[in-house]
């Protein structure tokens, strides 16, 4: 017998995607219309975020195109500017300072991931190494290797969904400035945003701490992404104060 569970209104509007770690499937529509069965990839790549993306959009969009008979409500109008945000082009994104270094930030951790991608098989066995010696135990050595999998993914995750957010919630600057329900919407995105600048921001604080070797590097990924959460938090003051339904 399937559960009844209550929905929680919107979340999948100011959510991450990133349903694999959610505690929240059971009360999102988005996930329910989408994986009707359950996941089936209990460990998907990230570089699959802007195929679900999209998915998710499109499954608020059918909400617009049953309500384009009718006037159509601010969210609606949101979902309709940000399916358009997905399609910018490299071009245009460097128009503005913040997409542009969003851009940046896309381009040097793809660079560093691919030059870094053996760097959890090597702590794997450096891990093992040292556990052989007496120099940590077992139980320390899984805590440490959780923590680096765990920083890996979430740099993964969120350095494509960053971009993508950026851009869906500076679509507020063509929205009426009067509309305080539009405006309170891209302010959700903007939450979204900085949400994932911080997770990101501690997760490559976690690599710093057990590879400062590779402190030039890291430091360059530290300086962009505290360049985009300080203009995304001036250019969204209110954004840190927005509660995302479920999630905050």
């Amino acid at each position: 017998m399937r559960e009844d569970v209550e929905q929680i209104p919107g979340i999948y509007n100011y959510c991450d995607s990133w349903c694999e770690r959610c505690l929240f499937t059971k009360r999102c529509q988005s996930f329910a219309v989408q994986y009707p069965d359950g996941l089936k990839q209990p460990n998907m790549d990230a570089e699959t975020l802007v195929k679900r993306l999209m998915e998710t959009l499109e499954l608020t969009k059918s909400y617009v195109d049953k309500a384009r008979q009718q006037r159509l409500l601010p969210e609606h109008q949101a979902i309709e500017q940000e399916t358009k945000a997905l399609a910018l082009t490299s071009d245009r994104l460097v128009t503005n300072s913040l997409p542009a270094l969003c851009d940046d930030y896309l381009r040097q951790t793809a660079e560093w991931l691919k030059q870094e991608k053996d760097l959890l098989e090597q702590a794997g066995h450096q891990q093992v190494f040292e556990t052989n010696l007496g120099l940590r135990t077992q139980e320390e050595a899984v805590v440490l290797l959780n923590s680096l999998k765990n920083a890996w993914e979430i740099i993964k995750w969120y350095r494509t969904l960053i971009p993508v957010k950026v851009i869906s919630a500076l679509q507020i600057n063509r929205s009426p400035s009067h509309d305080a329900n539009l405006r309170a919407y891209f302010n959700g995105k903007a939450k979204l945003v900085l949400v994932s600048v911080d997770q990101s921001l501690l997760a490559w604080h976690t690599l710093l701490e057990n590879y400062p070797e590779k402190t030039d590097d890291v430091l360059d990924m530290l300086v962009l992404l505290g360049r985009i959460r300080r203009q995304m938090e001036e250019s969204f003051p209110e954004a840190r104060n927005f509660h995302r339904p479920g999630l905050d």
